[in-house]
């Protein structure tokens, strides 16, 4: 359950990654930014922990310095969006993007499936404590509201 979560989730960014690149513009950037955070959020605090295998603390720590690599890489994005220059964000996008394909591969097939093998109630309670962490937009209101 849990890895096909994730690796949903790594579709949507790639997709992300894709509409920037078709389309580039801050509001799209802004969008990948927190999907990606909020995405190594949840694996570098609560899912990596969960790993209780010492033979994956290698390939954690390499998840990580990865993660490093396409922050910088996605601030880079920013400050070349910020002064126009949209073929240079582009191509920083494209080289984030290669880091991403590689990285989600090596995420699906190995981490992820060691968080499979844990009980249906403990994926169930990881999921959930990434709902308890999810922050609607500062401007949001119910339905009913608006």
């Amino acid at each position: 359950m849990i890895s096909l979560i994730l690796t949903l989730d790594h579709r949507r960014l790639e997709g992300l990654v894709e509409d920037f690149l078709a389309n580039p513009s801050l509001s799209l950037y802004t969008m990948m930014w927190k999907a990606y955070t909020n995405h190594i959020y949840w694996e570098e605090e609560i899912l990596f922990k969960k790993i209780t295998d010492t033979s994956f603390l290698a390939i954690i720590r390499s998840l990580e310095i990865e993660h490093g690599s396409m922050w910088i890489l996605l601030k880079q994005t920013e400050e070349l969006l910020k002064s126009n220059e949209i073929e240079g964000a582009k191509d920083k996008i494209r080289e984030f993007m290669r880091v991403l394909l590689e990285h989600d591969g090596a995420e699906e097939g190995s981490v992820y499936q060691f968080l499979e093998s844990l009980s249906d109630e403990e994926q169930a309670k990881l999921v959930l404590e990434d709902i308890e962490l999810a922050e609607p937009p500062s401007d949001w209101k119910c339905h009913a509201i608006t």
